[in-house]
């Protein structure tokens, strides 16, 4: 019996729907918001003279076509996006950090396969980077025998 009348189960549920929920209903106009105040990634080196997406789309401040389309696109990524959101819960409760995704590309230019990975953030650095090494090469071997894919670098 717990101090409370739910579980953590109960709070990891709740968590994961509201983060769920959260990327669900975002808007359009919360999107442009965003889009805003955030750097385009490939412009900012990281000393903060990036450029934001109206900076770059909308210099002249008159003709909003591309800023609109690239919203669009990005709505469209959000609204198509795997619901991971119970995942990252868990990941979040268990104390592990994810590590950047192995994909593995077809030949259309789409992914048949990822792989997310996790691991716990107390994990010394060399005994991870030995794991995930592993792991790639395995799954990798794996995915080019049964798939005849190569890894994305």
């Amino acid at each position: 019996m717990t101090d409370h009348p739910y579980t953590n189960a109960d709070l990891r549920a709740t968590a994961a729907e509201v983060v769920a929920t959260a990327i669900r209903e975002i808007t359009p106009s919360e999107i442009a918001d965003r889009m805003d105040r955030n750097y385009v990634q490939s412009t900012n080196p990281g000393d903060g003279n990036g450029r934001t997406w109206e900076q770059l789309l909308n210099g002249d401040g008159l003709d909003t076509t591309e800023f609109l389309a690239a919203r669009q696109q990005i709505d469209d990524l959000i609204r198509d996006a795997a619901d991971v959101s119970e995942w990252a819960i868990q990941l979040s409760a268990a104390s592990l950090t994810p590590h950047p995704a192995m994909a593995w590309q077809s030949t259309t230019g789409g992914y048949d396969v990822a792989v997310q990975v996790a691991t716990a953030n107390d994990l010394i650095p060399a005994a991870r980077d030995e794991l995930m090494a592993e792991l790639r090469k395995a799954v990798g071997e794996t995915v080019c025998r049964v798939l005849g894919l190569k890894p994305v670098a």
